[in-house]
């Protein structure tokens, strides 16, 4: 499995889009003239989730070298006794 395709990449790219919309949502609230508090508040909650997560699931995420490691599940052949 891929970086591309891994739950946890999936999961923080799904953060990443959420905060892309909450930075979009408090640009169209200024512009407007409306209060933002409450969602640069919300904004700071999510980079905080994003953070946290990046740390927790990074683990969980296969790199490229992880992909290049031998498969130590495969089965080796037997070695003849001589």
């Amino acid at each position: 499995m891929t970086s591309d395709h891994s739950p946890a990449g999936s999961h923080i790219r799904a953060m990443e889009l959420r905060i892309e919309q909450q930075i979009e949502l408090i640009e169209r609230l200024k512009q407007s003239g409306q209060d933002t508090t409450e969602a640069v508040r919300r904004l700071s909650l999510l980079q905080h989730a994003i953070n946290e997560m990046r740390i927790q699931l990074g683990q969980l995420s296969p790199t490229e070298r992880d992909g290049k490691k031998p498969d130590s599940t495969r089965s080796t052949p037997a070695r003849e006794l001589c």
